[in-house]
This record gives structure tokens, sequence and C-alpha cells, in this order.
């Protein structure tokens, strides 16, 4: 069985059974491209499938009343588009690709299986639901508490965090397809002080950029300023056996 970034991502936590590959690789037997800017669903309509991201980059954003955007999460391939919206009949967020992408659309039924088979990948998806929600707490404080230097730090580290579920040469450099206008709508800042402060932070030779290529160089530095928090880890001890 060839292996998916589901499979890998899942399988950093837990070892997988071979049923339990099986049940996964289930929810990505169908695929569907999207364009770049391409509308996955609106906020409103049914939630009826769940995707998983094969390839690209994805989000999850709301329009305020006055018209101004704010994107919620991204989401990176091996992840679970909106996981919690599972409990939802109706969409509470758009979601969109920023880059094309490649998505596995599956029926939320297709999540009984796991459910009835495998306490174990249960606990895993509940655990890793858990986490999305604390990394978007961590979000919030940031924007309500640090500077613009701080939260652009905060954003570097955690796009590199969950990058290195599924890619081993985060370390080396990792793309980062953010316009200006993206990044200042996830961190609650204007396109100029986006421009301003990257570029600051590359002056202090935290980073390196070469287009939209990133290599962070000084990590440990980075963490202090922005206290940041690996919370991607997860404590699998409690996990019930198969």
């Amino acid at each position: 069985m060839s292996e998916s970034c589901l499979i890998a991502k899942l399988g950093r936590y837990v070892d997988l059974a071979e049923a339990d590959r099986r049940v996964l690789a289930r929810l990505e037997e169908s695929e569907r491209e999207y364009r770049k800017d391409q509308i996955v669903r609106r906020t409103g309509q049914p939630v009826e499938d769940l995707f998983v991201v094969k390839s690209g980059w994805v989000t999850s954003f709301s329009i305020l009343e006055d018209g101004r955007r704010q994107l919620l999460r991204l989401f990176y391939p091996g992840d679970i588009v909106d996981l919690a919206e599972a409990t939802m009949s109706h969409a509470q967020h758009d979601i969109k690709c920023i880059t094309p992408a490649v998505l596995c659309p599956f029926p939320k039924a297709g999540l009984e299986p796991i459910f009835r088979r495998s306490p174990r990948l249960t606990a895993l998806l509940f655990s890793m639901t858990v986490n999305e929600a604390g990394s978007l707490l961590d979000r919030i404080r940031a924007i309500g508490r640090f500077s613009a230097y701080e939260r652009l730090c905060y954003l570097l580290l955690e796009v590199r965090a969950r990058l290195s579920m599924t890619v081993s040469t985060v370390d080396e450099g990792f793309r980062l397809p953010l316009t200006q206008s993206d990044i200042a709508d996830l961190l609650g800042l204007t396109n100029v002080y986006v421009s301003r402060t990257m570029t600051r932070i590359e002056r202090d030779r935290l980073i390196r950029r070469q287009g939209n290529l990133v290599t962070i160089l000084e990590p440990d530095r980075m963490r202090e300023i922005c206290e940041f928090r690996h919370i991607h880890e997860i404590d699998t001890s409690w996990f019930p056996q198969d």
C-alpha cells in the first residue's frame, strides 16, 4: 500500500496496524483537483463531506460584516480540513485553496469504521482536533498581546512545526505561499507592517528568504522572542489498546 500524507502523519504518533492503514486509505480513495483561490465550501452550506489534503495549502476564513476577511486556520498535506466541523450540519466558515491543491473528499460517515474498530485512531483524531483548537487559541493570544515582530516569528515557527509532520526537509527551508494580505489577515496586521516586519526579521538574521522559500536560521532565538510552544506533540500514553 502506497504511503499517504495522512497515514504518514498519524503514523508519527502511533503504530498503525494494517487494518488502520486500510481504513485510512479509504478516506483518500477519490481525488479532486482545485485551482489556486478556488472555494471548496461556503459558510452555510451543508457539511456532508470532509476533505483530506493530499497536496497544496488550504485555509478556512470568515468575512466580517464590514467586508474584512479573517483567515482562521491553515491546512497542509496530511491534514483533515476543519475536522471539528464534522459535528456541524452546516459550515461555519468558508474554505478555499491558497495554492493549487488536490483534496480527497469523503462522507462524514467514513469516520464511522474508525470509531467502531479502532479506539486508538479515535483517540488520536480527538487529540489532534483538540490540538488544533489549542493552536488557534495560542494565535489569538499572540494577536492580542504580541508585537508585529513577535507575531511574525510565531507564525513562521508554527508553519515550520506543522510542515515537519510530513516533510523531513523543513530545516533546509520551506515554501511559504502566503501573500502579504494572507499573513495580515491571519495575524491582525496591515500589509505594510507585514512587509516591514518580515524584512526586519531577515535583517536580524533569524531567517533567510529566496523568493517564497524561507529558512529559519535561529529557531531557538525565535522561540524565546515569541514564547512559541510546539503543541503539536501528543501524549499517547493514555490511548486505549486496540
